[in-house]
């Protein structure tokens, strides 16, 4: 899901549920003269996750490819990203379902569908059972790493537009940025008891603490 642009010498690192399919469609587009549409190939549905921009964690950046590239990344508080994919992967999608994730759930003893209060008291258990979830709620260091200076500019998600309009800039393009993933109910922290919030800022501790002041 991070994107290397090599002729603008752009390199931007995305976290999942911080509007990473957004900006994957918009640098498709940037890059191709075309809009990014879903397609079948032998019946199976083909997303814009499966064909563009491999997602990366940071020990896997391609360091000497990106060594003097001008680096950026957008970042959300924790908590709120978690809620995020929680009405996203698990309510609208279903990940947690039978049909997803049956045979994981019966290893864990987990309910299927769980409701929020279920997610959060179970969740190391619910991140193991679908891959999917393990990734839109893995904390942020695991992606960008722990040292903040290593990006020219980190954006929090309310200042995309400001992303936006310098990615525009520097990339000598009028870039568009539509909105993607955003089916299911909103969730917000004022949902959570203080033990939830206790237990997930315990959780994301790390994130907090280095990337705290961008949130």
């Amino acid at each position: 899901m991070s994107v290397i642009l090599d002729d603008q010498k752009v390199f931007y690192a995305s976290v999942p549920k911080v509007a990473c399919t957004s900006l994957r469609r918009m640098f498709f587009e940037f890059e191709n003269g075309f809009e990014f549409r879903p397609f079948k190939v032998n019946g199976k549905q083909i997303f814009i996750h499966n064909v563009a921009y491999k997602g990366l964690l940071r020990e896997n950046f391609p360091e000497k490819r990106i060594a003097d590239f001008h680096r950026v990344t957008l970042v959300r508080d924790p908590i709120q990203r978690l809620l995020s994919a929680f009405g996203n992967r698990v309510v609208h999608h279903k990940e947690l379902s039978k049909s997803a994730a049956g045979a994981n759930l019966k290893k864990l003893d987990l309910a299927p569908n769980p409701d929020l209060d279920l997610f959060i008291e179970k969740f190391d258990d619910y991140r193991q059972a679908h891959p999917s979830i393990s990734h839109h709620t893995r904390p942020i260091v695991d992606i960008l790493g722990d040292d903040p200076d290593y990006f020219a500019k980190i954006y929090p998600l309310h200042d995309i537009k400001q992303f936006v309009a310098d990615m525009s800039e520097r990339l000598g393009a009028e870039l568009n940025l539509g909105r993607s993933q955003t089916g299911g109910p909103k969730f917000k922290v004022d949902d959570l008891t203080a033990g939830q919030i206790e237990k997930l800022k315990t959780f994301y501790a790390k994130d907090y603490e280095i990337f705290g002041e961008f949130f």
